[in-house]
């Protein structure tokens, strides 16, 4: 989420560039597997802010999840993000750049559904979902706003 979208000069973004944006830019999985993921849409936020909403359905009992920001590698070279993925009481944190875009966390036995019910499980899924999805938003939003304004400098 930007504080302000003064550093854009005013440059209109669609919809469906901030859907493609975050789809194809970004990668989430559980245990290898990609985590389905589903555009909700953008809306402004108060001030002159705006948000972007994705979410990413992994498979339950996972033992590790991992996130890619493809976006990286089209970024100029030393740009920077910082990542973290919080999920079942374990965290990571990690700079990415365009030769790392990669950051996965291993999750504690416990969060892997062993010996858990099945509403545990499907609680400890959706905590892991949400997390992984506001670490990926943050540096989404970080990378959007870089690109975005290196767009309006060319102009």
């Amino acid at each position: 989420m930007f504080a302000s979208a003064e550093p854009l000069n005013g440059t209109p973004l669609r919809d469906d560039d901030l859907r493609a944006f975050v789809l194809d830019g970004v990668d989430v999985s559980a245990d290898g597997s990609r985590c389905d993921a589903t555009w909700r849409g953008s809306y402004p936020t108060e001030g002159d802010g705006f948000a972007l909403d994705a979410s990413y359905a992994c498979a339950a009992g996972a033992s590790e999840v991992a996130v890619t920001l493809y976006y990286l590698s089209a970024l100029p070279a030393g740009h920077r993000e910082v990542a973290r993925i919080v999920a079942s009481g374990a965290s990571i944190e990690g700079v990415l750049t365009g030769d790392r875009r990669a950051l996965s966390l291993r999750l504690p036995a416990a969060a892997t559904g062993a010996g858990g019910s099945a509403p545990a499980d499907r609680a400890a899924r959706k905590v892991r979902q949400l997390t992984v999805l506001t670490a990926v938003f943050a540096a989404f939003m970080v990378a959007l706003f870089v690109w975005r304004w290196r767009a309006t400098r060319k102009r």
